[in-house]
């Protein structure tokens, strides 16, 4: 994972890289944490979705992966996914983030919403983190959320340290 974190902080990868890796580190992934097994948990739960208007779930995929390889639990309540089942599955799951990843600049209003969501249900405390083409381009603020990641690994390392700080 490190060499993979390297060449992407460095803009090393181009697309057909980053697809057979993705598929490489999938298989790897299924064989260390094979379905229906007991998910580990050693640094906490993520939420992760594409929101409700975005059927792309590449860069969702990819963060997933990264999360598990790095010792997150990872709830993934898929693509197209209307924000109620995300903040259902924040309120049931209590995470220490939820991720959003999202292609298309249509899902922005909805991205917005999130965290007033989220503190509805007095989850102000869950971290939220966006990512993807059409989400790296705004910023925290502008999307009201806590971090805009670049990469899968640029979320991961903000979550470690959010970690580090709440220890």
């Amino acid at each position: 994972m490190l060499a993979l974190d390297t060449k992407c902080t460095a803009e090393e990868f181009d697309l057909l890289e980053i697809m057979l890796s993705g598929r490489a580190v999938t298989e790897v992934i299924k064989f260390l944490y094979p379905a229906g097994a007991p998910a580990v948990s050693a640094k906490g739960t993520v939420v992760i979705a594409t929101p409700e208007g975005d059927v792309h779930d590449l860069g969702k995929s990819i963060l997933k992966i990264v999360l598990i390889g790095n010792g997150y639990r990872v709830v993934d309540c898929g693509k197209d996914c209307p924000l109620t089942k995300i903040v259902e599955a924040a309120e049931r799951e209590r995470p220490l983030a939820v991720g959003i990843s999202g292609l298309l600049t249509t899902i922005i209003p909805h991205v917005k919403q999130i965290k007033d969501l989220l503190a509805s249900r007095d989850l102000q405390h869950v971290k939220v983190l966006a990512g993807g083409a059409a989400l790296k381009q705004c910023s925290a603020s502008a999307l009201n959320v806590d971090f805009v990641a670049e990469s899968a690994f640029d979320g991961v390392h903000y979550l470690d340290a959010v970690r580090e700080s709440r220890v």
